[in-house]
This record gives C-alpha cells, sequence and structure tokens, in this order.
C-alpha cells in the first residue's frame, strides 16, 4: 500500500541518506476503535521508516490481519511496543507468536518494566508442542524504562492515566510523533514534554469515562496549540467522528497514512 504513496531511496544513496532512511517518516493506523467498535479494528499504528514497517503499536486481536493486507508480503511485524494490557491492545501476541514461531522469525517485544510481571502470566501458557522452547525463544523481550532505543533512534516512554496508576503507557520520538496509549486527559505532560511541533495522537471518545479521554475534557484541559496537533483516535463510531468535525479536532481513520512533520 505503501509503495504507490512514499518514494522508496535509490541503491546508491549516500551515509546521510542512509541514516535517514532509518528514522520514521509516517503513521499507518491499522485499527482506531474503541474494544467495542469492531468495524473500526482495535486500535493499533505502524510507524513507518520510508514505506516499510519501523515499530508496530500494541496488537490487538485483528491487528496482524490488517497488518498482513497493509503490508502484504511482509506479513509479520519485526518489533511491537506495548502501551497496556488490555485485550484489544495485545489480543494478537498469541496469534503473532505462533506465526513467528513457525516461520522462525524473532520479534523484539519492547514491554515497560511495569507491565512485565503480568505480560509473562498472561502469555505463561503460550507454546508449541513440537518445540522446546517456550514463548520467549521467539519474543525478544526488551524491558522498556523512561526510554529506549529501536534502530539506533531514542523513543521516550511516560505513564499515562488510564485505570491504575502505573498500568499504561505513552510513546514519543522528539519533534516526530507523540502517541498517547489509552488515557485521560493528560497537560501536565503534554504541555511540558511534547513541545517539538509533535503530532499528537490521543485517545479520545466523543463523551469521556473513568479508562478514555472525552472530548469535552480535550477542548478543556488543553491550549490551543496543543489542540491543533492533536489527531484523535479509540473512538465508537460516526457519532464521535461529528463531534471530532464540530470541535475542529482532527482524527485518524483506519489504513490512513499520516505524515510526520
Amino acid at each position: 500500500m505503501l509503495h504507490s504513496i512514499v518514494t522508496r531511496p535509490s541503491q546508491d544513496n549516500t551515509s546521510d541518506t542512509q541514516a535517514l532512511a532509518r528514522t520514521p517518516d509516517c503513521a499507518m493506523f491499522l485499527g482506531v476503535g474503541a474494544a467495542s467498535a469492531a468495524e473500526l479494528g482495535n486500535s493499533a499504528c505502524v510507524i513507518c521508516s520510508n514505506d516499510s514497517p519501523w515499530l508496530l503499536i500494541d496488537c490487538g486481536h485483528d491487528t496482524l490481519l490488517r497488518f498482513k493486507r497493509a503490508f502484504g508480503g511482509q506479513s509479520l511485524p519485526q518489533a511491537v511496543f506495548i502501551t497496556h494490557l488490555h485485550y484489544d491492545h495485545i489480543g494478537g501476541l498469541e496469534q503473532l507468536y505462533f506465526k513467528a514461531a513457525l516461520s522462525g522469525q524473532k520479534v523484539r517485544l519492547y514491554v515497560p518494566v511495569q507491565l512485565i510481571q503480568s505480560l509473562c502470566a498472561m502469555l505463561a501458557y503460550t507454546g508449541l508442542a513440537e518445540q522446546r522452547a517456550d514463548i520467549w525463544h521467539t519474543f525478544e523481550l526488551h524491558p522498556v524504562g523512561e526510554h529506549f532505543f529501536h534502530q539506533q533512534v531514542r523513543l521516550n516512554c511516560y505513564p499515562v492515566r488510564h485505570q491504575a496508576p502505573g498500568s499504561a503507557f505513552s510513546l514519543h520520538l522528539p519533534g516526530r510523533f507523540f502517541y498517547s496509549g489509552d488515557t485521560r486527559p493528560i497537560p501536565e505532560l503534554l504541555i511540558h514534554q511534547i513541545g517539538q511541533g509533535e503530532i499528537i495522537f490521543h485517545d479520545c471518545v466523543a463523551s469521556g469515562n473513568p479508562s478514555h479521554a472525552g472530548l469535552d475534557e480535550l477542548l478543556r484541559e488543553y491550549p490551543p496549540a496543543i489542540l491543533a496537533r492533536i489527531c484523535a483516535y479509540h473512538y465508537h463510531g460516526e457519532d464521535d467522528i461529528r463531534a471530532f468535525e464540530e470541535a475542529g479536532i482532527g482524527y485518524a481513520k483506519p489504513q490512513q497514512i499520516i505524515p510526520f512533520c
């Protein structure tokens, strides 16, 4: 899908251009929906470099099917960042393990350290009877603290507000993008940390609840300069879209490619 939109660099590029090729330049949302919005897909986003997947954020029940549709022959992600442990965000990990293990592939799994014990418990019974190896021989677990490096690029990780403290995390590449994960409004984070013109992918529904930010709360909590950079996702459907449009808030669509600044 990306081949017709993003130009592939020639093979005789200089080393500077090759270094630039490792830097993400756009995002593709595979799904943008809340857990109950099946037609919109589980919220998952592929960060891309040129026309290739660079990092997958979350892996819900339908994420791998949508990934294969988008990228064809390159049907499995090579690296995944996990924002939190609700099943609409990790329900595809077991499927990813089986596909990767049976094809002899490794998948780097970036997981905030606070989530690792619970994730290990959730995947404890996942494995193949045909192999004398557990899931962590296929998933290369990379614990994430305040930051980590992926393909020589440093990304920041911040806790957000989603139910219990320390249960959900955001992802930030300065100057490129901020991805909130599931969260309530976080003005203390966006105002003080996200100040280099990044596009802000923000969890939002028309009517907020204890787990997700509501549109009225975003309009109340964030200044105009931040609202202008927000691209909402994890919403319910057409009613939410109409509310975003009336409020002048941008929103992501399934399979949409969104360039970074």
